[in-house]
């Protein structure tokens, strides 16, 4: 992990190294299994929002709800174990106007940040939607980044027009 300039808080959220299989878009440890992998925990304060009033200690011991496998060759493919994870990390609680969050594209990046800010491990945009919005501003890692996470934001769902009812007619709220 080192090598892979992980320091202290990325070594301390308790990877191991392992061999596994992947099938369906899950892993599973397989000791006779070609691909080496990193596997560490995904862990939540709160299995609704990234938000916990101490990110350190939630990522470090909070519910444990998946486990995520990558390679630092190729750290933009994952595989999560049984596919309970949105997003890996913790933040600030957001209100008060915290300190940005990081938002790093893959799990190797977060480590190598001390396991700060988040990533989205869902490829669900819907569900990237969700946790975004929840921050009160965001730092991506280059300007490609930063596209790829405002397209996110951009909402994706067409919305109803909106009426007001006025006795028998309808008449448009806009």
């Amino acid at each position: 992990m080192r090598q892979a300039g992980i320091g202290g808080p990325g070594l301390a959220v308790g990877p191991a190294f392992a061999s596994i299989q992947i099938a369906d878009g899950r892993f599973q440890i397989d000791p006779d299994g070609d691909a080496k992998a990193f596997v560490i925990p995904v862990r939540v304060g709160n299995p609704i929002t990234a938000e916990a009033s101490d990110p350190i200690e939630t990522v470090r011991h909070g519910t444990l709800i998946d486990l995520i496998a990558f390679s630092p060759a190729y750290p933009n493919q994952w595989a999560l174990r049984v596919g309970n994870a949105t997003w890996l990390g913790a933040i600030e609680p957001q209100f008060l106007m915290p300190e940005p969050v990081p938002v790093w594209r893959n799990p190797l990046g977060w480590l190598r940040n001390d396991c700060r800010g988040l990533v989205l491990l869902s490829r669900d945009r819907a569900e990237q939607y969700r946790v975004l919005t929840v921050c009160d501003s965001i730092v991506a890692e280059d300007e490609q980044h930063a596209a790829e996470l405002r397209g996110v934001l951009e909402h994706p769902w067409f919305a109803p027009a909106v009426f007001v009812h006025r006795g028998r007619e309808v008449r448009n709220a806009a």
